[in-house]
């Protein structure tokens, strides 16, 4: 009898335990669930994206699986988190690094060691060497370049191995000094893994990643014939088209909100060692390179972020119309991921993002004024070094939105980053709204470093956007009433004679100037800016020779009754300027 009681009691105390032990847990997975899900479902429906899904990780069970709104509006299919595959962009990278320390792993593949001797030996010569360490924490040196990345129709789309021969750009910086975001560095990561393994790397990552996760709805196959993926929308709601990739390991795979919990349950467990034994695992999110000791830099395809002193990783994708977030956060041991089938302003994503942080790590502070000094003054205009900066792609740094930066104020009033305060924290170092940045000088250039893999170069005077946008501007203007006045003055046959000479020159420089706006339209809409670097250039030296012709004829040649006419002038000095212009901007 008394040990009936003695079980009773103590079976009795263990279910008291058990049910208050549990709650905080409990609570805290239920609160992120709630306080996420209910973010994520305003933001889509009207108005909003049409689509998306979200996943919740935490202690490794799936806390939340979830979709949104319609994956297809036109056939009534809804976004499932299970089913409905979403174009995940940038967040593809993680694998490359996951196949790339497989290898690691294994012995095949020395991380320092120049990937030349993995390479064919047709492969085209680097300007520097590079090691795979550097082409996975984007340190190799390479511009960007858009031309060749993206095609309309999935049979134009190139192997691999052709991609990354045909588009390989320059190398601008010296490997290993300057963080660069890099596309075609993933891709030629990949196509290491590709080199060594003797196998397609799609093929690879599906038998060595996605299926030992249990992903099967996973691929970076370009018909996905095994998944049903999500449709493209814009902004308006209206269904659109999203172009398939070349150089395709930086971006182009799909995959699941079930999936993607499956591989960040994967990614927290260091004991789960499938695919990856914990050493291999914990180096993907090492702090590998930083620009700084202020930073904490980036891991493997990944970024290192911070709030209140833990450290957390994260990485976005971003395709034409699809937009996705995946953020680990290793000391609570939860995971975060979201994907949207329409394009929204970056910060509505970000949100999501930092309030996960904030019910995990608490709301983020930003740092007290430090005591270091600010020795640089920092005033002036940045260009985001992911661009290119030898082809005539360069131009799109001053037309795509978030390649530019403003920095206004001086060192005794503070400084304004696009109109938000900067704190300074340390030296040259400031707290932010983008986060902590670091100033510093690289051989003449200031250049800001971010807590990403994105860095920015100060301009001089004569590059920032107002000056280069206006040149080609002005000279339209100029030509186009230097013309409409020819053409007046020839139409009404005045006394004071048209000259049939300027006239033409005019005529060829709207003409070509028109051509030339055209070309460059069509190429940032088809991503093949640089296809047309031969008709652009045909068009620009048409310009040249229509501006030097009119220069050496209002000098040399002058008619009888010649009086000082400003115009003439004006519109000579403007040529002048528009062709060394072109010049810098690599379209002569």
């Amino acid at each position: 009898m008394c040990m009936k009681k003695f079980l009773s009691i103590f079976i009795s105390l263990l279910l008291i335990f058990s049910v208050t032990g549990t709650p905080a847990l409990a609570q805290d997975s239920q609160e992120i669930r709630n306080e996420l899900n209910r973010m994520v479902d305003s933001m889509s429906g009207p108005g909003h994206a049409k689509g998306a899904v979200l996943s919740i990780v935490k202690n490794g069970r799936i806390e939340l699986c979830q979709g949104y709104g319609f994956a297809d509006e036109y056939n009534g299919i809804a976004a499932d988190g299970e089913k409905t595959a979403f174009r995940i962009g940038s967040v593809s990278k993680t694998f490359v690094a996951v196949a790339a320390q497989i290898l690691h792993q294994e012995g095949r593949l020395d991380m320092n060691r120049d990937i030349s001797v993995y390479l064919d030996a047709d492969f085209p010569t680097l300007s520097y060497p590079v090691t795979m360490h550097q082409l996975l924490t984007h340190t190799a040196g390479f511009e960007d370049r858009v031309t060749g990345m993206a095609v309309r129709n999935v049979s134009d789309t190139e192997p691999l191995a052709a991609s990354v021969r045909q588009y390989l750009p320059a190398q601008v910086f010296k490997p290993g000094e300057v963080v660069s975001y890099s596309n075609y560095g993933i891709a030629l990561a990949a196509y290491v893994v590709e080199c060594i393994t003797d196998q397609d790397f799609a093929q690879y990552c599906r038998e060595q990643v996605f299926l030992p996760l249990g992903m099967t709805r996973t691929t970076f196959e370009h018909m996905h014939d095994v998944v049903y993926v999500s449709k493209p929308y814009l902004p308006s709601g209206e269904e659109t088209l999203e172009p398939y990739m070349n150089l395709y390991p930086e971006g182009s795979a799909v995959s699941t909100a079930e999936d993607m919990a499956k591989y960040m349950q994967w990614l927290l467990d260091n004991e789960d060692t499938r695919v990856l034994m914990a050493k291999s695992k914990e180096e993907i999110f090492s702090r590998q390179f930083s620009m700084s000791e202020e930073l904490e830099g980036v891991g493997y395809t990944w970024n290192r972020k911070t709030r209140n002193h833990a450290v957390y990783y994260d990485k976005k994708g971003e395709t034409l119309h699809f937009y996705t977030r995946i953020a680990l956060f290793p000391q609570e041991q939860t995971g975060v991921f979201l994907s949207f089938n329409t394009y929204l302003p970056e910060h509505e994503i970000d949100a999501v993002i930092q309030k996960a942080a904030d019910l995990l790590y608490g709301q983020e502070t930003r740092p007290a004024p430090g005591s270091g000094a600010a020795t640089i003054d920092i005033s002036g205009h940045y260009a985001n070094n992911w661009s290119s900066f030898k082809t005539p792609e360069k131009i799109l740094r001053y037309l795509v939105p978030g390649k530019m930066l403003h920095i206004s104020g001086s060192q005794d009033s503070g400084y304004f980053i696009n109109d938000d305060r900067v704190t300074l924290i340390g030296a040259d170092t400031y707290a932010s709204n983008m986060g902590i940045l670091k100033f510093q000088k690289k051989a003449k250039t200031i250049m800001l470093a971010t807590e990403s893999a994105i860095t920015y170069s100060k301009l001089p005077f004569w590059q920032q956007s107002y000056i280069q946008l206006f040149i080609p501007l002005l000279f339209f203007i100029i030509v186009l009433t230097f013309l409409f006045r020819e053409l007046i003055r020839l139409l009404r046959k005045k006394r004071t004679k048209h000259n049939p000479f300027l006239l033409v020159c005019s005529l060829v420089q709207f003409l070509s100037f028109c051509a030339l706006c055209l070309l460059i339209y069509k190429g940032i809409a088809t991503f093949s800016l640089l296809a047309f670097a031969l008709y652009m250039k045909i068009f620009g030296w048409l310009i040249l020779a229509a501006c030097a012709s009119a220069l050496i004829y209002t000098i040399y040649v002058k008619p009888k009754n010649h009086t000082l006419n400003l115009l003439p002038i004006i519109w000579n000095l403007s040529g002048i300027l528009f062709c060394i212009w072109m010049f810098l901007f690599n379209i002569l």
